[in-house]
């Protein structure tokens, strides 16, 4: 039996590119009155970080020729839009300034990134670049594109826990850039966000009012984890039963709390947790 492996596409070429584009970005933001680089130091950190968690799933076998390439692609393209959003507007908000997957995908039609690689996998890339950031999917996408969508929104996700438990788990007051601007107020809270979370469905960013909605919302990710490498992740490193068990011991959101715990427990020894944690 061969154990070893999968040997993954070489995709240094790229690598280097978008470390200079993004050391060229910062410069800009270093050289205005003022001017912050730190939230694009965390995208490039974030960005190598999602790329490794591709690579994982990747690895996790189903990624055939050509979509082992394209996911790795779409994985460390996916929020190359960032750094040109940060220094036009000063935020990650998509609703105060752009739609970054479709921005990033002109990006790399503007600077000609694909024009080398094979066009079906062009195509993977720039549609999951695209996509990564939208709520949902849209239905009907071929198989092989929606698996790479899942892939590079799975390792996205991954990430996003760790920037958020790491930055939540500091002292206050919070960045109003990693925190969307959200108040960090233990009285509010969405009545919605806590219904998704019990129902078992993925929160909206356009339901928060809080901090701590904010924190429900990166729990409720479980439900919407596509691969095993993905689920064993989410468990394993820790982030979200952080996020989670940090919520303030009030009524309303004990249940909440609770419940995603409840499937984060359930994951350690039931692979298919997701459909299955609402018992």
């Amino acid at each position: 039996m061969n154990t070893a492996s999968p040997v993954l596409p070489d995709i240094s070429c790229h690598e280097a590119w978008f470390a200079a584009y993004a050391a060229r970005e910062r410069e800009k933001e270093c050289r205005r009155d003022g001017g912050d680089p730190s939230p694009m130091d965390l995208k490039l950190h974030h960005t190598m970080q999602v790329l490794a968690h591709a690579r994982a799933i990747v690895a996790g076998g189903g990624f055939p020729p050509p979509l082992d390439r394209a996911c790795l692609l779409a994985a460390l393209y996916h929020d190359v839009a960032r750094f040109e959003q940060y220094l036009r507007w000063h935020t990650f908000r998509d609703r105060e300034s752009c739609n970054h997957g479709q921005w990033g995908v002109r990006i790399l039609k503007r600077e000609r990134r694909l024009k080398d690689e094979d066009p079906a996998v062009r195509k993977l890339v720039l549609a999951a670049v695209g996509l990564h950031n939208r709520f949902a999917l849209p239905a009907g996408l071929p198989e092989g594109m929606a698996r790479i969508c899942h892939a590079v929104r799975d390792a996205d996700k991954l990430d996003i826990l760790r920037v958020m438990d790491e930055h939540l788990s500091g002292p206050r007051p919070y960045c109003p850039t990693v925190v969307l601007s959200l108040p960090d107020d233990p009285a509010l809270h969405s009545d919605k966000v806590l219904d998704d979370a019990l129902a078992g469905r993925v929160a909206s960013y356009a339901d928060l009012k809080s901090v701590n909605d904010f924190r429900v919302l990166l729990g409720t990710w479980f439900y919407d984890m596509h691969f095993p490498a993905s689920r064993a992740r989410f468990v394993a490193e820790g982030h979200a039963r952080r996020l989670l068990a940090d919520l303030p011991a009030t009524p309303a959101y004990a249940a909440a709390r609770d419940h995603l715990l409840h499937c984060l427990d359930a994951a350690l020894t039931i692979p298919e947790a997701p459909d299955g944690c609402l018992s």
